[in-house]
């Protein structure tokens, strides 16, 4: 590790052995703390460090006894290490975005971050940043729903089961039978989608991987069971396989389609396949042919444009338009 890492990591470590204001701690105090925690280095290279410190953070040093002693004003928080204007209004774009998407309890968890973007900003003395709030927005594509609301603790119980490995007794909500259901989980994963969260898990000694909407968990405490791993489980694979699109088919299909001048525009600059071409046609229209996944997500998301986009292939998606089209038809009538 070179010596510019090595300084990173050992001031980091001081800001946490610092106590706040009004307690102080001697410069040779964090030394030997710092040793515990496997940093060697002099007593001298310490003292050096929080010098160099000083001007940059809110740091508080007392003379006397022929020692040094430290604290950090109580106003401090290392969420604010790092900051500039760029990262700061990241994050509160970030904030923005995961709050319609994330449950609530999983924003609350990075809020001192969020909040110190935004004290940040309000705190820089320049005219340029002024009404910053009213100049930054994220909007998420598509129509988004309020998240799923989550009953308290349940989001901890079931992130910590799922990074620690260990399996779960739960009491769960099942939308089919409509009554809870008591369950053994082997939690194999956490997916967030659109607004609903979900937990992957095997049930008992059973290798299906089942999905557990985290709204629908009525209560879940660690079990006595042995964890049992799924072999070979890839979570990305099991997206890419359709875990969560509706898949009609394993494989992709090749999408033909005239769209109009605005949907090759839109398309040009955020393709729907990495093989997708545009052609510009006589009438105004692009002949589009791209390899997409045989989902209803990816259907869904053609139907929403309408008469914009006229499939062509596969058959069998451009039938299914056009019977939803004469279903339509048939309510206004």
């Amino acid at each position: 590790m070179g010596a510019k890492h090595d300084t990173l990591f050992r001031t980091l470590a001081m800001l946490h052995i610092i106590p706040k204001e009004p307690r102080y701690k001697a410069t040779s105090t964090i030394h030997a703390a710092l040793e515990e925690q496997g940093f060697k280095v002099s007593l001298r290279t310490v003292q050096r460090d929080l010098n160099a410190m000083t001007p940059h953070l809110p740091l508080r040093c007392l003379e006397g006894d022929g020692e040094r002693r430290w604290s950090l004003s109580t106003s401090f928080t290392d969420s604010t290490l790092g900051l500039d204007a760029p990262t700061a209004l990241t994050l509160v774009l970030a904030h923005e975005y995961l709050s319609g998407l994330l449950p609530q309890i999983a924003v609350d968890q990075i809020s001192s971050q969020f909040k110190a973007a935004q004290q940040y900003l309000n705190a820089i003395p320049s005219n340029h940043y002024s009404g910053w709030a009213n100049r930054v927005k994220a909007i998420p594509n598509g129509k988004t729903l309020i998240p799923a609301q989550i009953k308290d603790g349940i989001w901890e119980a079931v992130s910590e089961a799922a990074l620690e490995e260990y399996a779960i007794e739960v009491t769960y909500l099942s939308r089919k039978h409509n009554e809870p259901k008591n369950y053994t989980l082997h939690p194999q994963a956490i997916v967030v989608r659109h607004s609903v969260s979900y937990l992957l898990a095997t049930v008992k000694d059973y290798d299906d991987i089942l999905q557990f909407a985290l709204h629908r968990i009525q209560t879940v405490e660690r079990s006595d069971k042995d964890f049992i791993p799924l072999k070979g489980f890839d979570l990305t694979d099991y997206i890419e396989q359709g875990g969560f699109s509706y898949r009609q088919s394993s494989g992709p299909v090749v999408l033909k389609a005239r769209v109009k001048a605005e949907i090759a525009w839109l398309l040009s600059e955020t393709p729907l396949s990495e093989d997708q071409s545009l052609k510009p046609e006589d009438d105004g229209r692009f002949q589009l042919t791209a390899t997409v996944p045989d989902d209803q997500e990816t259907l869904w998301w053609i139907q929403g444009y309408g008469a914009a986009i006229d499939v062509q292939e596969p058959q069998k998606w451009r039938e299914h338009i056009h019977q939803q089209a004469r279903e339509v038809l048939g309510l206004i009538s």
